[in-house]
């Protein structure tokens, strides 16, 4: 079975995760006709995603509190050191990922998106006046004519490369991850841990997303490290400083990701297709976070795909375009210079760096995991941190 449909969507929406979810959303709520492919059998599930976030730019994007758990500490493991970053009032959290893909479901059918699961999306090309998408579903392959279409496909970025758009990632970071039934881990508290030997090439995570549940995780880049990460999980549960908190841990699942790590890609928009989220390199280098990125992203694409479908111009696309990389590109090609710079740390090194996050100020804590490297920030750690800010200059050009 399968074949051609009947009829021309105005947009075809391919991946339903957060970039893909939010930009069917509003090109729905603009008056365009959305379909969503979504390869698997649900949303959300499996997760693939540990959910760390910022709670103002989680607020800024309309998601709910209820989909997030806040962090009042975050402890930082090394080799042989430990800092610990205490906040005043909570500004990172963890998602309910699984809970919050299903939020934006919800969201998308509401705005008039029609949204269709096991359906995978294997090529496309442009033709005149639109974009024929390929997929994979439950009938055998069938094609879709529209006149937009959005890759959210994640590193596949299988659209573009259809396209021609662009070559497919040189840099990944794939991560495994356990979530765990864990009664005694502390809901505000989560753990960033780094060293060659539990992670090497990368990081490892505790991260508890609600009470009395924990995503435990393991990131490396490739081809920096060919190690598999799920060879790691174990050796992070029996960390000793994780003893109290993850006793009485059991599996309930385990899962794997892909974030790609590169700088931010050029162009996002051609041949029919606009491009959001990872299939866009819409993801930080340096912590591998790209969640509230995929919805900004998504949420702008759309929006842009809509204006464009109602008024017959593709301006509106080339400005998205221009927007977001005006907006990301500094603070996405730092983060892409310190990750390089990180990827050659042996353990001593490690060692030093989170010796130097113990007396760093919160706030700019805060800034760093979050990208956000304006140069005020530097200015103001200056004052009252001179040899420090010199350090962070140094890492940020290396």
């Amino acid at each position: 079975m399968g074949g051609e449909e009947g009829g021309m969507h105005d947009v075809v929406v391919a991946g339903g995760g957060p970039a893909g979810l939010s930009a069917a959303r509003t090109a729905g709520e603009a008056g365009a006709r959305v379909l969503l492919l979504e390869r698997e059998s649900a949303f959300g599930i499996p997760t693939r995603t540990s959910g760390g976030s910022f709670i103002a730019d989680l607020a800024a994007l309309g998601v709910d509190p209820d989909l997030y758990n806040p962090i009042t500490e975050v402890r930082f493991l090394g080799p042989t050191t430990e800092a610990v970053v205490r906040f005043e009032r909570p500004v990172v959290c963890v998602l309910d990922v699984r809970a919050l893909y299903q939020r934006l479901a919800e969201r998308a059918a509401a705005a008039g998106v029609e949204l269709r699961l096991r359906t995978t999306v294997t090529g496309a090309r442009a033709e005149a006046g639109g974009v024929v998408v390929e997929a994979r579903g439950a009938g055998g392959p069938t094609t879709v004519r529209c006149r937009h279409a959005v890759d959210a496909t994640g590193t596949a970025a299988v659209l573009a490369a259809a396209v021609g758009m662009h070559p497919p990632y040189e840099r990944r970071a794939v991560g495994a991850e356990l979530d765990l039934a864990a009664p005694h881990c502390p809901p505000g508290t989560c753990w960033l841990i780094v060293g060659e030997r539990l992670a090497p090439h990368g990081y490892a995570w505790v991260f508890p997303y609600r009470p009395g549940r924990v995503r435990l995780g393991v990131g490396v880049m490739r081809p920096d490290s060919d190690t598999d990460p799920r060879r790691l999980l174990d050796a992070v549960l029996a960390l000793p400083a994780l003893a109290g908190a993850l006793r009485d841990a059991q599996p309930v699942e385990q899962h794997a990701g892909l974030i790609p790590v590169a700088p931010l890609r050029t162009p996002i928009v051609g041949g029919g297709v606009v491009c959001a989220g990872d299939s866009a390199s819409h993801a930080s280098s340096l912590v591998g976070e790209g969640i509230r990125y995929a919805l900004g992203a998504g949420e702008a694409a759309g929006r842009a795909v809509g204006e464009a479908v109602r008024s017959g111009d593709p301006a509106p696309l080339r400005r998205f375009e221009r927007t977001w990389h005006a907006r990301h590109r500094r603070d996405f090609a730092v983060a892409w210079r310190v990750n390089r710079a990180l990827t050659g740390f042996v353990d001593a090194r490690w060692d030093a760096a989170v010796e130097a996050i113990g007396s760093t100020p919160p706030w700019f804590v805060t800034a760093s995991l979050r990208t956000d490297f304006r140069p005020r920030h530097i200015l103001r750690l200056g004052l009252t941190h001179p040899r420090l800010a010199a350090r962070y200059v140094r890492a940020a050009r290396a």
